[in-house]
């Protein structure tokens, strides 16, 4: 298919590398930005020879009647020249369009395809609830609402929406040592209310008995030590774990003459056990490989102090490699907030790959952060000179007061509190007359923006102090490489 891609001046040595060893042309219209591109500036040229031509995803204009005047098919392309290559290369997956740029579209389309191809599996060992586990289907993520019973009814709902929402399979109700019965299977059927597929995790077999009589749909944590409760767990399945691999064969022996669905935990242990983990789990995969198994994720997240969005992408690969069927998880403290969103990210990504027989990556969807696929290059200024920071003054409107509530932005002044997002506290702020100098307007955007950026990462912000982001901090690397 011949191509003609129209780029500006400042662009056009990325356009061109971009599109080498395609059938693509490039068009450098009379124009620096490439985004100022309009219909004008391609009217007068002959396309004819062209199946497509691609015009920068920011263009402004009426490609469609453009379209129809030329007889040639006119679409947005990408925003950035660096992801040319890939939209070149998947020209028969997408039609482009004529008013969203080509990169968003693409990733629109491969997020679906994969979506619908992890979904589409049937096949699977049996059901919790309404979750389909096992099988060849993609791993299901188990949360834990940590010491549920000592939350207040309202406080354990809004923890188990929280969870569902953002993408839990099944619930896991967490139980302290010392509770009584009562309390225990108050919050398993609060649970039951709000969730189609509950667990609950303990050792107190009369807790168990009554959970099961209140419908629970899996059980945790039962091993040697509580194996007689197995005679009563019904048609509830059970998760039993043992770090021996030979005892842990022994034990789902025992369990499946008590229920059909039994699920195996060889127990994942936090650094620096986590590789001797991961070899008992191969080992029991070896010598069973039909009773699905669980890796309890959380445990090596919460003991280390560094991001789990990694680990738990590359624990959730490793997992899909072994062949795992669920992957346990809580979020039981600030570092680890996010973890069950991440983990059906991974599900995910690891079911796509193993499918599509590739690396996790390229799929529509990612876990990445703070660091990018991609780095586009940008012009070097010229004639710029040096930035020297000016001197306070106190703006005679007043002062603002800014922190983070409940994910929200607060920006407070002595004559109104407002909350929101950077840019509408903003607008709301300069509507209100609550700002008077450009520098106190620009001070005031500055942490704003500061302060979205915390919320969205889950990170603390304190007015007039750098974020903190560990060793991406230009003087925490300082102090760390000397």
């Amino acid at each position: 298919m011949p191509v003609l891609a129209v780029t500006g001046k400042l662009a056009e040595g990325d356009v061109r590398k971009a599109a080498m060893g395609f059938d693509c042309d490039i068009y450098v219209a009379d124009v620096e930005v490439a985004a100022f591109i309009t219909p004008y500036h391609i009217k007068n040229i002959d396309l004819s020879k062209y199946d497509l031509v691609l015009v920068p995803g920011l263009a402004k204009g009426d490609w469609k009647k453009l379209e129809k005047e030329k007889g040639v098919k006119i679409r947005l392309g990408p925003i950035h020249a660096a992801d040319l290559r890939i939209i070149l290369k998947n020209l028969d997956r997408i039609e482009l369009s004529h008013e969203v740029p080509a990169c968003r579209l693409l990733n629109a389309v491969m997020t679906e395809e994969n979506l619908r191809m992890v979904d589409a599996i049937e096949d699977c060992a049996f059901e919790i609830g309404d979750t389909k586990i096992g099988g060849n289907s993609r791993m299901k993520v188990v949360a834990e609402v940590v010491d549920a019973p000592l939350l207040e009814r309202d406080e354990l709902i809004q923890r188990i929406e929280y969870y569902l929402e953002n993408g839990a399979d099944i619930v896991d109700i967490g139980i302290p040592l010392e509770c009584n019965v009562g309390d225990a299977i108050r919050a398993v059927k609060t649970a039951l209310d709000y969730c189609n597929a509950v667990s609950v995790d303990t050792f107190n077999e009369r807790i168990i008995e009554e959970s099961v009589k209140a419908g629970v749909h899996m059980v945790m944590s039962v091993g040697r030590e509580n194996v007689k409760v197995l005679e009563k767990i019904g048609n509830s399945a059970v998760v039993v774990v043992e770090r021996n691999v030979g005892e842990l064969i022994k034990l789902v022996e025992l369990a499946k003459k008590h229920t059909e669905k039994v699920i195996a935990d060889c127990i994942l242990d936090a650094p620096f056990g986590t590789v001797q983990s991961i070899v008992r789990y191969v080992h029991f995969r070896e010598a069973d490989r039909e009773t699905p198994v669980l890796l309890g994720v959380g445990n090596v997240t919460e003991l280390s102090d560094a991001d789990s969005i990694g680990m738990n992408a590359l624990l959730a690969f490793m997992a899909e490699e072994i062949g795992a069927d669920l992957l346990f998880t809580t979020e039981a403290s600030p570092k680890t907030r996010g973890s069950v969103r991440e983990l059906r990210v991974a599900s995910y990504m690891a079911k796509a790959a193993k499918l599509r027989k590739s690396s996790p990556k390229d799929l529509g969807f990612n876990l990445l952060s703070l660091k990018e696929k991609v780095t586009y290059e940008t012009c070097r200024p010229e004639n710029a000179i040096e930035a020297k920071p000016g001197k306070f003054v106190r703006d005679p409107e007043g002062d603002f007061r800014i922190w983070i509530h409940n994910g929200k932005i607060v920006c407070s002044h002595e004559k109104l509190t407002v909350a929101g997002d950077a840019k509408s506290i903003g607008d709301t702020v300069i509507a209100k007359g609550l700002i008077s100098r450009l520098d106190h307007a620009a001070y005031l955007g500055r942490e704003l923006q500061k302060a979205e950026i915390a919320a969205l990462l889950g990170k603390n912000y304190i007015q007039d102090a750098e974020l903190n982001f560990g060793v991406y901090s230009k003087q925490a690397l300082l102090n760390f490489i000397h």
